[in-house]
């Protein structure tokens, strides 16, 4: 007798767990929101409540994120300014990809957050499908032969190939 797989059971497409995105927020239930978004899309989630909290955990408790997602406003250091300081380092924080928001965006804003490097600003509340497009193209993006990290040299280059196809048909 032959095992045939059932086929009631729908094709699943794995999920980007191979990622960790860093959500940067100083409302509680933005970042509850956010986290449960992508951690039903498969990425490891960290959390921080302004930007000095966020440089705390990448530089004293070495903590590597993929991407960060950073609101603007926020007490303390507010997302510009830890852009800026991401973007200044000299190591290889300085390179993760980073997405800033605003639900108060201007055109003003959007320039500064620009200039001081971010990879795409986005205004909230969040368009969930295309945050999930962004995030999968900037990682995307970041993927290169020869990186030097090996879990990341190693990483299946179809999973994030597969779900920006999905997305795109969605």
């Amino acid at each position: 007798m032959t095992n045939h797989p059932h086929h009631s059971i729908p094709p699943v497409l794995p999920p980007a767990n191979y990622y960790s995105v860093m959500v940067i927020d100083d409302m509680l239930q933005n970042r509850i929101l956010l986290g449960k978004f992508l951690k039903a899309a498969g990425y490891i989630i960290h959390e921080a409540t302004n930007g000095i909290e966020a440089l705390d955990l990448m530089l004293k408790q070495h903590l590597r994120p993929d991407l960060i997602v950073t609101d603007i406003e926020m007490p303390g250091m507010d997302g510009i300014t830890l852009i800026e300081q991401v973007r200044c380092l000299d190591n290889p924080i300085s390179k993760i990809p980073i997405i800033a928001a605003s639900g108060n965006a201007t055109d003003e804003m959007q320039r500064q957050a620009i200039n001081a490097g971010t990879d795409r600003f986005m205004t909230k509340p969040f368009d969930l499908v295309s945050l999930r497009k962004e995030i999968a193209s900037l990682l995307k993006s970041r993927r290169r032969p020869g990186l030097s990290d090996p879990i990341k040299a190693t990483q299946p280059t179809n999973r994030l190939d597969a779900e920006l196809k999905q997305l795109k048909q969605s």
